[in-house]
Formats: structure tokens, C-alpha cells, sequence
């Protein structure tokens, strides 16, 4: 039996995690992204048109947007392809994208199906999809959930959007116990959209297996803000309570812990064969199950180490996972449950109820554990957590248990099932309000900057000093408090204390009085869009754009923008500055408004209705803020930034129908350099600067309307003479942009170098008004 301490069996198992990890990168290196992948790999086929052969691996997931159009996405597991007159073996999974229009006539077929959301396939059903294959990509900005390698953590090399009439999907009677729990899930649903409101059997199913579509934008934030928002995707929690649950029947049948922890097994593998049995929830039921065992077997102590062999098992079976924030979070918070939250709940009890001191016990140790990762990801941690978490989460978990249970009901008692189902709409009704008092509640969540890689080994060593075996504390407490006594007590001793004390001070000290004062200039990985932010030198903010998607189904401003500013410490902004109104420029703002203080938004002349529309009207914050026209000619100057409105026209002299007719010309300089945002500034329009004089000479140009050809005309990029080019451009895009004519125009034209956002990432320049650097994400060729 194990002592309740830090061991050394637990070290040898903690080290061997990292011994391992080393191996599997080294192993696995080939499949990284932009490495050499296997000679049949259905990634060797990225960027060509090709035809692919294959097995829907699940369910495809529909989302219907506001105009009653369907909107598919699928996992293809892929099994031929078909390119240049060649008929391949090949493997891996695609993720394929789709819309009404991208089906044949064997669609037809599949109409006759008993439930209409299967008319577009079935796990297991064959698909034939022909498109141009895709690297998997993702915004490339630092901070974010590594998607691209999650992904590849799944198998899921590459990503297809379809064409118009080019799927064509065949009826297969094979998976049949995935088609039996994707019926079985048809009924839940159903059976919930019969007796209670679209938008609680939408969040209720997402509780239960998973997902966020229908769920009410303003219940997701709630759960967002109160550090809810797991609960709706399937995770160690779930298993958790599962488990529990097992647990529970076990002793009001009177089981013994070995039928306790059977019955806990098939709970569990039940319950993830309904949620779909992907990745990360396989993951979670091997933790889950393994963990079960030890305790029902009175093995408690046991489950520390099991924790580690797990992860090895894991990273043995899905070594990517090391790169997934699901692992990551998943093994973090259940190390801080085993570790930390019992010592927390022991502390606590002295001084609060033993219920209370437990509860707060166990999200305090989780939330420790993976604090850095949550610096790093969300720059957020949920203070009101822990009273959601007292308050909200036990109604949250009847509501799991029940519903799960009405699901079973329904089918022998339909009335007795679909009245629980009733009763779970009115405690999710009770949830709600009681999660959106709570996030109301002053310091809801506290901004944490991102650790810095000392910070992150300091704050590790730190918690691995709570975890220590008493004895194991006092005896390094005696060493280093020996070697103190030993050093003070000599004289030599005493000048090696006080003179590297001395010597860190002053290091300190020139280090900050050397440290240049630098405006940072960020070109933000926005997709097929502009969005840039300047930081001051002293540390004000604004920004030029803002980005955003012409559909509305990406919220730019809010899961973008956001999770930017606060990556690099800014929690407020001075300013938003807009070249137009153009979704893809402006709709970001209306995300942004809210999460942020914002001092103003300036606007160029399209009109303020214009603009709203853009935003958002719906969204209180846009109404509240004031807009600002900017005019041309006009100066600002910021913390010793100059802010120049070059050009800011009140009518369209061109004859041109669309915003692009009315961007702003914004340049902002510091000392001896200067960046010059055009938004999509037309060639009409740069003629007309250019006949004028404008002075437009600058170090950096961010390129006119992403590279298209109706910008960036000889005559005016030979008048900006730029050093460096940043083309501001979604990977992949339908407009063809940037276009080959304007990267040759570019190099012929001027002696820049080029960056661009698809290719390079989010670009940030520095510079003391004398020197200029540049650094760049690092972005593998996925």
C-alpha cells in the first residue's frame, strides 16, 4: 500500500511521463504537422483536387443558420481516392463541410429515412465527396487551443469544403451499435423537443452528450463566466458523475465493491458509446474506470499512481494528445483533485462546514492545478466558480442524472418520462438564473497574465512543496536552513549573501532603466479579414479593425480579438478605429463592446446606421458606446504616438457601389517609423492620393484589400516605398486572395519583404522609434 504523500514510486511515475513524452515526440515526429506522413496518407493529397472514397466515421452535425439554410460537417474516414486517373488505397479522416446544394441526385434515396435529420447520412453510411483537399488550419495567434493538433491528436489529417452537386451518399446497414446509440440519442432529443422550449432541450442534450448547438447565446456566457462551461462537453466530469451515480445504486442494492465498481465499468462504457465514443471521451473513460477500480476496491490510495500509468497509457495509445487542451486540462484538474484538493478541504474544515469545505476543497485543487494553462489559454480565472460550483453544479448534476434516466423511462412509461423531462426544463430554468446572478456578481473573473516559462517552473515547484510527505518537507526545510546558518555565520558567507544581493538589485535596476520604451504593432490572425492592435510605450491601446466573418456564425471580436488583448495584458482600449463598414473590417467591434472597456469607436462616412448594423444592433453594449466620423487631416497624438487620418472620404467621387469606396487612409508613427493601414482602399482612390501628393511614405504597409487586384497600384505602392509588406488574408479563401499579380507588383514595385497572416501568422513589430523588429507565430505547414 502506498503512503498519502509524494513518493518515490509517484516521482518515478511522474518522470517516466516526461521520459515518455520525449520518446512519442520522437517517435511520432513524421505525423506532426508539415512532417512526412505515411506514403497512403490521405494527407499527402493537400492542396489538389481530388475524389474521395469513404465511411462517415459518425453522425454528421447540422446547424441551421437564420435563413433556414443546413450547414453539415462531417468526419470522413477515409478509404480511396481518386487523383489525376489514379484509383489509391489510402487512410486517415477528412473533415468535410457542406450545405444543401453540395448533393446529388442519390440524396434522394435517403429522404425515405424514418428521421428526417438522417436524410444526411449515418455513421457508417459510404460518401464519395469530390473538392479540393485542405491543410487543416486555424487562427494562428499565440494563447489559443491548438485545434489544428487536436485534430491531428484524432486522426484527422486534412479538410474539404464541397461543391455544388459533388457528395454522393449510399446507405450502408453496418455500425450498428453506433447506429443504436445514435438512435437512441434521436430519442432523447425528440422526446424533449416535445415537452419543453428549443433552447432548454438544446442546452439539456448538450449536457448530456455533448455540443453548443441551439444553446442560448446568453446561457453560454453565464456558464462561460461562472466556469460552467464544461459541463457542456463530455469530460472527466461527466465519467465523474457516472460513477458516482454507480455508486450510489451499489449501496442501496447492497453490492460489494467489486460488483460496485462493475457496475461503474458499464455505466461508464454505456454512457461514452452515447456520447460518441471520440477521443477525448474514450480518454476520460479510461481514467474514469481505472480510477473506480482503486476506490471501490478500497485502493484509494492507489489512484495517484494510477493517474500517472493512465497518462502513459494515453500517450502510448493518442500521442498527440500531450498537445490537446482537453488532455492537458482533463490531467491537470484530476492531479489537483487527488493532491491538492484533500489537503484544501482539510485546512478548511476548520474553519467552515465539512460539506462546504469539501466542495470548495475540490474546484479549489482543480482550478491550482491548471492554473498556467488557463493564464495561458484564457487570461481568466472564475472566481464566482466557486459558488457556482456550490450552488449550480449539484442542480446541474440531478439534471444529468434524471434526464438520462427519463430517457430510459420514456420508452416503457412515456407520460412518467416526459414529465422528468418537464422537471428537468424547470431546474435548468433554476440553474440559469442562478448562474446569471452569480456571474453578475463584482470580481466574477480575475484577469492572470501569461507565465512566463520561469513562472511556470516556480509556481509548479511551489505546489509540489504543498503535496510533499511532511517528513519529506521538514527534511529539505533542515538542509536549506543548514546551508543558511552555515553561510551567515561565516564571514565569507556574509559577503556572498549581501553582495549577490546587492549585484540582483542592480541588475534589476539597469535592467529597467535600459529597457527601451517601444510601440508594439500587432497584425492579428483575423482569417479573411483586417484587425490590427497598437500598444503604446507606455501602455495605452487601440486598435485599426477589428476583423470579422460576413455569415455571423464566428464571433471574431469576442473568440479572437478578445482572448488577443488579454494574452498581451490589454484590458481596455482607447479606441477602435475603422477604415469602413465591411463585416470583414468591422463587425468585430460588436464582440469586443462589453467584454472590454472601449473609449470610443471612430467610423468613417458610410453613416452611423451603417455601422450599428455591422455591430450588431441586438448587442446593448453598440448603442451605449460613442461613435466617433473620423475626418481627414485630422492628428492625434498617444502616449508619443502620432495617429494620422490621411484620408477619410464623405462621398463616393468614384462611382464605385460598395464600402470599399470610403475606407480611411490611417497612419500611425513613432520616431523614425511608421505604419500605414489601408483597409481596402480601391485603385480609384489611391489614384486620387497619389494625383494630390499625399505624403504616404512608410515602413510598414498593410497591403490594400487583402492583395486583391482592385488595390495596390504601381504608382501608389512606389509612393509608399514600404520595408516591410503585411498582407492581412484568410488561408484558403474563395476570392483567390492575395493575388499573383499583386505579389509580383509587390516585389517589382518596392524592396519589402512580405508577411501574410495565412502564411505567417499574428505579426507584431516592436520598435523605440529608432530600430525595428519583427517577430512572427510560429506556424508549421499544416
Amino acid at each position: 500500500m502506498f503512503n498519502n504523500g509524494l513518493s518515490p514510486k509517484l516521482l518515478v511515475n511522474l518522470l517516466l511521463v516526461l521520459l515518455v513524452a520525449g520518446i512519442i515526440l520522437g517517435r511520432e515526429f513524421n505525423c506532426l504537422p508539415g512532417m512526412k506522413m505515411a506514403r497512403n496518407d490521405i494527407g499527402q493529397w493537400r492542396e489538389q483536387e481530388i475524389t474521395v472514397l469513404g465511411e462517415l466515421e459518425n453522425a454528421p452535425v447540422i446547424r441551421i443558420d437564420d435563413e433556414g439554410k443546413s450547414h453539415i460537417k462531417y468526419l470522413v474516414n477515409c478509404e480511396r481516392v481518386l487523383s489525376s486517373g489514379n484509383n489509391l488505397d489510402t487512410q486517415g479522416k477528412i473533415i468535410l463541410y457542406a450545405n444543401d446544394d453540395s448533393f446529388d441526385d442519390h440524396r434522394g434515396k435517403l429522404h425515405e429515412r424514418e428521421y428526417e435529420e438522417e436524410k444526411y447520412g449515418r455513421s457508417g453510411d459510404k460518401i464519395k465527396v469530390s473538392g479540393k483537399l485542405m491543410k487543416l488550419h486555424d487562427y494562428q495567434n499565440p494563447g489559443r487551443m491548438d485545434t489544428v493538433m487536436a485534430n491531428y491528436a484524432q486522426g484527422i489529417h486534412g479538410q474539404m469544403r464541397a461543391g455544388k452537386y459533388s457528395i454522393e451518399l449510399t446507405s450502408q446497414d453496418k455500425n450498428m451499435v453506433s447506429r443504436i446509440a445514435e438512435r437512441i440519442r434521436h430519442i432523447y432529443r425528440s422526446q424533449m423537443d416535445s415537452v419543453m422550449p428549443k433552447g432548454d432541450s438544446a442546452a439539456i442534450f448538450a449536457m448530456l452528450f455533448g455540443g453548443y448547438g441551439g444553446i442560448r447565446p446568453e446561457l453560454l456566457e453565464a456558464f462561460t463566466v461562472t466556469g460552467l462551461i464544461h459541463i457542456l462537453s463530455v469530460s472527466g466530469s461527466h465519467i465523474t458523475l457516472m460513477a458516482g451515480t454507480a455508486n450510489v445504486i451499489g449501496r442501496l442494492l447492497g453490492l460489494s465493491g467489486g460488483l460496485t465498481s462493475v457496475l461503474a465499468t458499464l455505466i461508464i462504457a454505456v454512457y461514452s458509446l452515447l456520447a460518441g465514443f471520440t477521443t477525448p471521451v474514450i480518454r476520460s473513460a479510461i481514467m474514469g474506470v481505472l480510477t473506480v477500480l482503486a476506490l471501490s476496491l478500497g485502493r484509494e490510495k492507489d489512484a495517484q499512481h494510477i493517474l500517472s500509468l493512465t497518462a502513459l497509457g494515453i500517450l502510448l495509445l493518442w500521442p498527440l494528445s500531450l498537445f490537446d487542451i482537453s488532455f492537458q486540462l482533463s490531467f491537470g484538474a484530476t492531479a489537483g483533485l487527488l493532491y491538492l484538493s484533500p489537503k484544501i478541504g482539510s485546512f478548511l474544515r476548520k474553519y467552515m462546514h465539512r460539506y462546504v469545505a469539501d466542495s470548495l476543497g475540490v474546484t479549489m485543487g482543480a482550478q491550482l492545478a491548471v492554473l498556467p494553462f488557463m493564464a495561458w489559454y484564457f487570461n481568466v480565472i472564475s472566481i464566482s466558480s466557486l459558488l457556482a460550483n456550490l450552488v449550480v453544479a449539484p442542480i446541474v448534476e440531478l439534471i444529468i442524472v434524471i434526464s438520462l434516466l427519463a430517457g430510459v423511462i420514456v420508452g416503457v412509461l412515456p407520460i412518467l418520462g416526459q414529465f422528468i423531462f418537464i422537471i428537468s426544463s424547470m431546474l435548468l430554468g433554476l440553474a440559469y438564473e442562478l448562474t446569471r446572478l452569480i456571474a453578475r456578481l463584482p470580481g466574477s473573473q480575475i484577469y492572470i497574465p501569461t507565465f512566463s516559462l520561469p513562472m511556470w517552473g516556480i509556481y509548479y515547484l511551489l505546489l509540489l512543496s504543498v503535496i510533499m510527505p511532511e517528513k519529506t518537507r521538514l527534511y529539505y526545510k533542515d538542509q536549506i536552513l543548514s546551508l543558511w546558518l552555515k553561510t551567515k555565520n561565516s564571514n565569507k558567507g556574509r559577503y556572498i549573501i549581501w553582495g549577490g544581493a546587492a549585484l540582483m538589485m542592480a541588475a534589476i535596476v539597469m535592467l529597467y532603466a535600459i529597457k527601451p520604451n517601444e510601440m508594439q504593432v500587432h497584425f492579428i490572425d483575423v482569417g479573411q479579414g483586417d484587425a490590427a492592435l497598437v500598444i503604446t510605450p507606455h501602455g495605452h491601446a487601440f486598435m485599426v479593425d477589428t476583423g470579422g466573418t460576413r455569415q455571423g456564425g464566428y464571433d471574431i471580436g469576442a473568440r479572437v480579438d478578445i482572448p488577443y488583448l488579454l494574452h498581451y495584458g490589454v484590458r481596455k482600449l482607447d479606441f477602435i478605429m475603422l477604415t469602413h463598414a465591411h463585416d470583414d473590417h468591422a463587425k468585430g467591434v460588436g464582440g469586443i463592446l462589453g467584454k472590454i472597456p472601449v473609449g470610443a469607436v471612430m467610423i468613417g462616412h458610410e453613416g452611423r446606421e451603417a455601422y450599428l448594423k455591422t455591430f450588431g444592433g441586438a448587442n446593448p453594449a453598440v448603442k451605449t458606446e460613442p461613435l466617433v466620423t473620423l475626418k481627414e487631416g485630422k492628428e492625434m497624438t498617444l502616449d508619443g504616438v502620432r495617429i494620422q487620418i490621411l484620408y477619410a472620404p464623405e462621398e463616393n467621387k468614384t462611382g464605385g457601389s460598395t464600402g470599399n469606396e470610403f475606407s480611411n487612409l490611417i497612419r500611425v508613427s513613432y520616431g523614425n517609423h511608421s505604419f500605414l493601414f489601408t483597409g481596402d482602399l480601391s485603385l480609384e482612390h489611391e489614384s486620387i492620393l497619389c494625383s494630390r501628393g499625399t505624403a504616404l511614405e512608410s515602413t510598414v504597409l498593410k497591403v490594400g484589400h487583402h492583395g486583391s487586384s482592385t488595390s495596390s497600384s504601381e504608382n501608389f505602392l512606389k509612393a509608399v516605398k514600404p520595408q516591410w509588406s503585411i498582407i492581412s488574408v484568410g488561408y484558403g479563401n474563395s476570392f483567390g486572395h492575395p493575388k499573383k499579380e499583386i505579389l509580383d507588383r509587390l516585389e517589382q514595385c518596392t524592396a519589402s519583404k512580405i508577411l501574410r497572416t495565412d502564411e505567417n501568422g499574428a505579426v507584431v513589430f516592436y520598435t523605440d522609434g529608432e530600430k525595428l523588429r519583427v517577430n512572427t507565430q510560429i506556424v508549421y505547414d499544416k
